[in-house]
């Protein structure tokens, strides 16, 4: 009966995303990041730009959950560890990093805060569906070395957005210090095996270049590219997730970024109150989104050792 019910659906195949929809991907999120507001002096985050954001992260999230096979019939499509590494399961594997990887990263492309129950909703969505994947992995290091050219490269997407600046900016608006460093720390917090070391440091040395004449609000000190560009590692995490690190930046809403270590100072001692979750620079809301979830959990773990 349920090989009937399957067949009568006829589901598509899975199969792993060519180079050229990866690319297709890739040239929409660059193209959604430039998406001018609606008008004039609109937050670029609110109306018709944020519903197409939305419909971007939805459609990545869905597919990511069909190749996990989560859906209404949780309980009849699943994927199995037991089967074969012929191919299919390999598939899944690549097609789902592959969508997983872009979805995690498109926070960046509200360029200011996300509406909450979206947020909330596509998080809880993208993790039960990792956390689904991860059941059917038995070897870390196979799963890893197969899924390894599928991976989304956060500083590819950055040089992306970088070197797409002149033909996009004067139709975005105002916004000339695009992208900025809250979008490239954003980004830089998605990094997978695919960016090399150097490369991660060279993109932390222009977060930082960015900063340039900002000085922490905690501390008063600037962010100088010989003590504030890169990070500090630790130990590893879940199969797929990005390298758990804690960059010596952290950049919230605001743009008022903060050194790591005042900020875990902040988390972790009551001496020196002030706002707790506001910016000590205007009084706003952090607004850390998932994107941030990595980076925070590191950093208080660290500060509390």
């Amino acid at each position: 009966m349920l090989r009937h019910r399957c067949r009568s659906r006829s589901p598509r195949p899975i199969v792993p995303p060519s180079l050229r929809d990866r690319e297709a991907l890739l040239a929409e999120f660059v193209r959604l990041y430039w998406e001018p507001p609606d008008f004039p002096d609109a937050p670029p985050w609110t109306g018709q730009r944020a519903a197409k954001l939305v419909d971007f992260r939805e459609r990545l999230t869905s597919e990511a959950e069909r190749v996990a096979a989560i859906g209404e019939d949780d309980d009849d499509r699943h994927i199995n560890c037991e089967e074969a590494l012929d191919g299919r399961l390999v598939s899944r594997w690549q097609r789902f990093v592959a969508m997983y990887d872009l979805a995690r990263m498109s926070d960046v492309l509200f360029r200011g805060p996300i509406e909450s129950s979206h947020e909330v909703d596509i998080d809880v969505r993208l993790s039960r569906a990792m956390r689904r994947v991860h059941e059917s992995v038995t070897d870390v290091g196979e799963f890893l070395r197969h899924v390894a050219e599928f991976r989304v490269s956060a500083v590819n997407v950055a040089i992306l957005l970088e070197t797409s600046r002149g033909t996009h900016v004067e139709q975005a608006g105002d916004c000339e210090d695009l992208p900025d460093a809250r979008t490239l720390a954003g980004l830089l917090t998605r990094r997978c095996g695919n960016d090399g070391c150097e490369e991660v440091i060279e993109m932390y040395r222009l977060l930082c270049q960015k900063l340039a004449g900002v000085a922490c609000p905690m501390c008063g000190e600037g962010f100088d590219e010989a003590e504030s560009a890169g990070c500090w590692a630790v130990e590893t995490g879940a199969p797929g997730s990005p390298t758990a690190s804690v960059p010596k930046v952290l950049v919230p809403q605001c743009g008022h970024a903060v050194h790591t270590a005042c900020f875990g100072e902040h988390l972790s001692s009551n001496v020196g109150a002030g706002p707790r979750g506001r910016c000590r620079c205007c009084g706003a809301s952090f607004g850390w989104t998932s994107i941030d979830i990595d980076p925070l959990l590191s950093t208080f773990t660290e500060m509390n050792r």
